[in-house]
């Protein structure tokens, strides 16, 4: 049961960390161009440069989409909505709750796939500069991770519960 519910615990840091993680990772153009000039503004509004614009995070991303007006904020929202069930589903899957913590897993992921899914149609990923990074790929293995733990540890909690009423 420990290592199930430590397996919850990883793949649930794994959905947290994503959102650190860069979810845009620059070419080497871009690197080289950004080691060469690195205090110049990549984003005025944020105070972002281009060389930390090499590898840009969705707390990054919501930041520059936050400090623009209209559709932008919905962006945020599904952004930090992101990040927030990753917390909520770490909390869940540290107190040992397979299934809450399982669902918001998958709404996480969900949500990561909507977004790669509008970068992606909106031409911001892959991009001239940018292509993508690895923070997609560790949202779906967290949740794949998270998932598979969870349903390991409702398949053992139901076995004891099945030697437990023979016992009885």
């Amino acid at each position: 049961m420990l290592a199930a519910r430590i397996g919850m615990v990883l793949g649930a840091l794994m959905l947290v960390a994503a959102f650190f993680l860069p979810w845009g990772a620059a070419d080497g153009e871009w690197r080289d161009a950004a080691a060469a000039t690195p205090d110049v503004m990549f984003y005025e509004p944020t105070g972002m440069t281009v060389a930390e614009a090499a590898d840009i995070s969705l707390l990054e991303y919501a930041q520059v989409y936050a400090s623009m007006d209209g559709a932008w904020a919905v962006y945020t929202a599904i952004m930090y909505a992101t990040a927030g069930v990753s917390v909520l589903a770490l909390i869940l899957a540290a107190l040992g709750k397979p299934w809450g913590a399982s669902v918001l897993a998958l709404v996480a992921v969900a949500g990561s796939r909507l977004l790669a899914w509008d970068f992606q149609d909106r031409g911001v990923l892959p991009g001239a500069t940018h292509d993508w990074g690895i923070a997609p790929a560790v949202y779906i293995a967290g949740g794949v991770i998270l998932l598979a733990a969870a349903i390991w540890t409702i398949v053992m909690r139901r076995k004891a519960k099945a030697a437990q009423a023979d016992q009885g």
